[in-house]
C-alpha cells in the first residue's frame, strides 16, 4: 500500500518533469501506479469495500430481542445458533455494542424492605496479585435490603459450593438470616433459563 507521503513525493517529482520510469525505480513502484497518481494529481484514500456479514439476516431480530435479555451477547448467540447462525459470539458482541449504547437508560427506584426481610446476593470478579502472579478472584457479596450493610468474601471459583459457603459465612457475620435472598441468574445456581421460566439448583 502506497502511503500519503510517498504519493505526495511522486506527484511533486512528476510536477518537476521527472520521468515515470525513473520515479518508479526510485520509489520501488510499478509504472502503472505512478501513471495512476499522475492522473489523480493528489493522494486519494481508497474506499473500503462494504462487507456482507453473516449476521445481516438476523439484525432485525437482534434489535428486538437484545433489550429483552439485557443486551447479553452470550444469550443472543445461543438463540441465534438455534436459528441456524454459524458465526462466533464475538460478531454478536460487536453488533450489540451500538444497540446498548443507543438504549434509553431505565429509571431505577430503590426497592425498600423492612429489617430482616431481604438480602441481595451476587458474585463479581476482580484481579488480585498473589506474590508476583495476577489471578482472578471470585467475590461473593451479600447486601442487606434494609440497612444496605454488605459482606464480601473471595473464592478461587464460582460454583454451587462457593455460593452456599458464601451464604453461610454472611449469615454468621450478620448474626442471623433474612426471610428472602434475592439471587442473580448465576450459572452455578441456575439449571435452565428459558423465556418462560428459570429452574434453580
Amino acid at each position: 500500500m502506497v502511503t500519503e507521503t510517498v504519493v505526495e513525493q511522486v506527484v511533486q517529482a512528476l510536477a518537476r518533469g521527472e520521468g515515470v520510469s525513473a520515479i518508479a525505480r526510485a520509489y520501488g513502484l510499478d509504472r502503472k501506479t505512478v501513471r495512476a497518481w499522475r492522473r489523480r494529481g493528489q493522494y486519494v484514500e481508497r474506499a473500503g469495500r462494504a462487507g456482507v456479514s453473516q449476521l445481516d439476516p438476523y439484525r432485525a431480530w437482534i434489535a428486538k430481542r437484545a433489550p429483552e435479555v439485557d443486551y447479553n451477547a452470550t444469550v443472543l448467540h445461543r438463540e441465534l445458533g438455534e436459528q441456524g447462525f454459524k458465526g462466533s459470539v464475538i460478531i454478536v458482541r460487536r453488533a450489540v455494542v451500538p444497540l446498548r449504547a443507543g438504549a434509553t437508560p431505565k429509571a431505577t427506584v430503590r426497592f425498600e424492605t423492612g429489617p430482616g426481610e431481604q438480602a441481595q446476593v451476587d458474585f463479581g470478579q476482580v484481579r488480585v496479585w498473589i506474590d508476583d502472579v495476577q489471578v482472578a478472584a471470585q467475590v461473593f457479596v451479600m447486601t442487606l435490603g434494609f440497612s444496605r450493610r454488605c459482606f464480601a468474601v473471595a473464592f478461587p471459583r464460582q460454583r454451587l459450593r462457593e455460593w452456599l459457603g458464601g451464604h453461610e459465612l454472611a449469615f454468621q457475620h450478620f448474626g442471623g438470616v433474612t426471610d428472602r435472598v434475592i439471587v442473580d441468574h448465576a450459572k452455578a445456581m441456575v439449571l435452565e433459563h428459558t423465556r418462560e421460566a428459570v429452574r434453580w439448583q
